[in-house]
């Protein structure tokens, strides 16, 4: 079960977001209820600047700079960002997005002001989780450099993901600090990873993390219990027809919504089924075959390791020679030369 504390926020407190529509349902500058001290009016115009360049920059508990983004990576329905921010302050306000945040640094000290307008202090472990759900979030300080990794999901994407879980959340998330999750934890990482190597897993593998971790953060209010989740395999002919579409477009950036559409499943079911069909998740799968055309063509004929690459559909040679090393300990040119020498 994730730990963590529940906070509310008093109307009073709370700010009022001047919403400009942008890309991903962008939040503008916020204008805040109380006008900021003279040695906080940088960190008032700096937010003010920042969020009409991310949606993200609004959570951010004092002046930010975006070390990685995957603003143009084109994922669909949410966004990540890794930043590292200085001392300084955020209002209370409201937010348009369901943002989970991870603080990346050792340590950091905060102060929270509750729904009473009393101030707590709080020391942030590395690791940590903060879920802030669309609407209010507190009054925050922060009294020491940190760096954070944000995921912004968009409402629709939110929405979606409850609707298609056989086990529906007891109820409807709420601002927590505090929280340790290892499986948010995970999920964050591989997708940091992701973005850090500029997407080169593609759509099925980001699509998949996403999914999983709009998912648990749904269920994070949740106790334990003993929920009996056996889940049937896809049917013969529905997995066969999966697999066809797969071995059909192998070459391009398959996407679980698209996989999920042939099965004529939801993802959340398609993503079990899948699996207990398999014995593998569908990012694994299309991994597996990706490699093993890719050894074939490299073995038994002399075409470019570029062509083979993007015919398979690795995001680039690079990548394929990442994959090969990872799950074969050979890349493709010492595969190519010890198939030619033994021949």
């Amino acid at each position: 079960m994730a730990q963590g504390s529940n906070w509310q926020v008093s109307n009073q407190d709370l700010a009022r977001p001047v919403v400009n529509s942008r890309s991903f349902d962008g939040l503008g500058s916020m204008r805040v209820g109380l006008e900021p001290s003279n040695a906080n009016r940088f960190n008032a115009l700096h937010r003010s600047v920042a969020t009409a360049v991310s949606p993200l920059m609004s959570i951010a508990p004092g002046p930010t700079r975006i070390i990685r983004s995957s603003a143009g990576m084109n994922w669909q329905g949410f966004i990540l960002e890794r930043h590292l921010t200085s001392p300084g302050e955020r209002p209370a306000t409201c937010i348009d997005m369901h943002i989970i945040t991870m603080l990346c640094s050792n340590t950091a000290e905060f102060y929270c002001r509750d729904v009473d307008a009393k101030t707590c202090r709080f020391i942030g472990r590395g690791g940590s989780v903060t879920c802030a759900p669309i609407g209010p979030v507190p009054y925050v300080r922060l009294d020491s450099p940190a760096e954070f990794t944000h995921v912004g999901f968009q409402q629709s994407f939110i929405r979606s993901v409850a609707e298609e879980m056989e086990r529906k959340p007891l109820g409807d998330p709420v601002f927590r600090v505090g929280v340790r999750d290892v499986s948010i934890q995970r999920i964050l990482g591989l997708l940091t990873e992701e973005v850090e190597a500029e997407g080169p897993s593609g759509k099925l593998y980001v699509d998949s993390l996403a999914h999983a971790l709009a998912t648990r953060y749904l269920l994070t209010e949740d106790s334990p219990t003993n929920v009996d989740v056996r889940t049937s395999p896809l049917p013969l002919r529905i997995l066969n027809r999966v697999k066809e579409k797969i071995e059909a477009s192998i070459h391009t950036d398959l996407s679980l919504e698209s996989l999920a559409k042939e099965s004529g499943y939801s993802r959340a079911h398609f993503l079990r089924m899948f699996r207990t069909a398999t014995g593998v998740t569908p990012h694994q799968f299309v991994l597996g075959l990706r490699l093993s055309q890719a050894q074939n063509r490299i073995k038994e004929t002399r075409d470019s390791l570029i062509d083979i690459a993007a015919d398979c559909g690795f995001a680039s040679q690079s990548h394929m020679t990442t994959v090969f090393r990872k799950y074969l300990d050979l890349t493709p040119a010492e595969i190519r030369r010890n198939s030619f020498a033994n021949n």
